[in-house]
């Protein structure tokens, strides 16, 4: 798609954002074509207290749009020979017990896996977001629990603990944490100087104070120092996501084939033959979209008072991305509206 700079675009997609108050929690955005042409901008506080306003190189916890570089990650690794996706998660993290057996890798990424969510036992245990939650008292609520939601294979339920369980993998087959490995292989190759994983609370760099609305209505800082990785932790800016989104064509880090792969969707039938029950088309930590008479990958992140939305289109060579340091929000919304008025086509959801 050949994209030419338009100042009709740059103002129409001003105008969505318009509304926003300056002095309130807001958002970053940015919709940047791989050759160049880009559109961005930012409305609102980074931080109430301080005054500070939000801009494009303002850092947000991406919540579950993580979960692609998770994925990205066990790719690399099994590119190596160092995993199989067809590996047996106790391989890994025996300590989840002998019904956890039959769940591979593979499971856990396409959300397939049937183990439950950890946040669910973290919950049924009291633990609110904004107590501390280790990676060890998780592994042990896991280990507890022993029941499968669905054998393995059969459903598709969208799950947290498959991609924290695959921060482990990553560990165990690398011998580094994922924030390093990710750090080392994904984002210094790429020049994304502002991304880090947070596995550790506070954060060692500014990132955006978090946002929700208590019952008077008035804004509340809402932190969460859980220590899980995998499934959230990633933190970056809409800038930085820019280089993410190209390299999902490029292949700089990883090689046009591993990228191709992350736009695999999982199986349809399950190992009994049966079509898998709510299935969707997930891949690689992505979802796969059909709209705008194009295809595209996106995923959308809420958790602890962020809320986040990325989208690429391959063909297009766009990426779209949305963060907000509030809960409500609505990031999707957002990134649609802007693919509508860059592409000139309306979706159709």
């Amino acid at each position: 798609m050949n994209s030419t700079y338009s100042q009709t675009t740059h103002a129409a997609i001003k105008q969505l954002f318009n509304k926003f108050s300056p002095n309130e929690p807001g958002c970053a955005y940015i919709a940047s074509f791989d050759d160049g042409v880009t559109y961005k901008g930012a409305v609102g506080l980074d931080s109430i207290e301080k005054k500070l306003p939000i801009t494009t190189k303002t850092i947000f916890n991406l919540a579950s749009v993580s979960k692609q570089f998770t994925a990205f990650a066990i790719l690399l690794l099994e590119q190596e020979g160092k995993l199989s996706l067809d590996d047996s998660i106790l391989k890994y993290v025996p300590s989840l017990g002998a019904y956890a057996e039959p769940v591979t890798l593979r499971h856990l990424i396409h959300h397939t896996g049937g183990l439950v969510d950890y946040m669910e036992l973290a919950e049924v245990a009291n633990i609110k977001e904004t107590d501390k939650l280790t990676v060890e008292e998780s592994l042990e609520h896991l280990k507890n629990h022993q029941i499968a939601k669905f054998p393995v294979g059969t459903k598709f339920e969208y799950s947290n603990t498959g991609y924290f369980l695959l921060s482990l993998v990553v560990e165990k087959a690398s011998g580094k944490s994922l924030r390093e490995f990710s750090k080392e292989r994904i984002f210094e190759p790429l020049n994304m100087s502002d991304t880090a994983i947070v596995d550790r609370y506070p954060t060692n760099f500014p990132v955006a104070r978090s946002y929700l609305k208590n019952k008077q209505g008035a804004y509340e800082i809402f932190e969460s120092p859980w220590e899980q990785t995998g499934d959230k932790a990633v933190h970056t800016n809409v800038e930085d996501l820019v280089k993410w989104g190209q390299n999902l064509t490029t292949g700089t880090v990883g090689g046009k084939d591993l990228v191709k792969r992350m736009s695999e969707i999982g199986p349809k039938i399950s190992p009994t033959g049966e079509t898998i029950i709510d299935n969707e088309d997930y891949a690689f930590g992505l979802s796969i979209g059909e709209d705008f008479d194009c295809h595209y990958l996106e995923h959308s992140g809420l958790w602890a008072g962020y809320s986040s939305h990325f989208m690429r289109f391959p063909e297009e060579r766009l990426t779209i991305a949305v963060l907000s340091n509030y809960e409500d929000f609505d990031t999707q919304e957002y990134a649609i509206k802007m693919a509508e008025i860059i592409l000139g086509k309306s979706a159709k959801k």
